[in-house]
């Protein structure tokens, strides 16, 4: 029996922390299966591995947000239907918008993530992707919580019903200048869901 490929985008609205969510899970997942997996970037917003490997401050001084532009579409819609072909699990960062172009790089992905801090966008983001063929594997509800001198309170404990379908979490404090652990369990169990899903299905 042929190998099952999955091309996985992560979306939901602005400012959820999609990105956090990404580099973890693309870490997490490269721990397990060194090979085998690939992460694509396919939002002109300026992030990527780099982004979540340096100083914030930094980040925000260099990085340039650009457009879908029919060169960007045009690159990364050929770089998905490849990358679909040799990669057992492509993850695609699919930006925070239910936008024409998004749509078209749903319907070359077979499974949503998705991550969202508005909890009222969750079902509209669902019929997006089920529009276009692509299924709600898991739906993370994106809070931060801070203690009352404004910094992020890193005793929180994330969690997830894995036996839901679309799984059903909350993730905390997804969010760059602070610590991972409120989120990195969460984020290692489902790396290891996702790998034996890719492999048994």
């Amino acid at each position: 029996m042929a190998t099952r490929r999955m091309v996985v985008s992560v979306g939901g609205p602005p400012h959820s922390g999609k990105s956090v969510f990404l580099a973890e899970l693309y870490r997490q997942l490269l721990a397990r299966k060194a090979t085998g997996i690939f992460l694509q970037r396919a939002c002109p917003d300026g992030e990527g591995m780099w982004s979540a490997e340096t100083d914030p401050r930094i980040v925000s001084e260099i990085r340039r947000k650009g457009a879908f532009s029919q060169e960007f579409m045009d690159f990364t819609l050929k770089s998905i239907e490849n990358l679909g072909k040799y990669f057992p699990i492509v993850l695609l960062d699919l930006g925070g918008r239910r936008t024409a172009e998004n749509a078209e790089i749903l319907r070359r992905s077979t499974h949503l993530i998705l991550i969202s801090s508005k909890e009222e966008e969750n079902e509209l983001w669902q019929e997006f992707a089920k529009a276009e063929g692509c299924e709600t594997i898991a739906i993370f509800e994106s809070r931060l919580i801070k203690r009352p001198d404004g910094t992020l309170d890193d005793n929180v404990c994330s969690l997830a019903d894995f036996s839901a379908k679309p799984i059903k979490g909350v993730l905390y404090n997804l969010d760059r200048d602070g610590p991972k652990d409120p989120y990195k369990v969460i984020i290692s169990q489902f790396a290891d869901w996702l790998i034996t899903e890719q492999e048994t299905r």
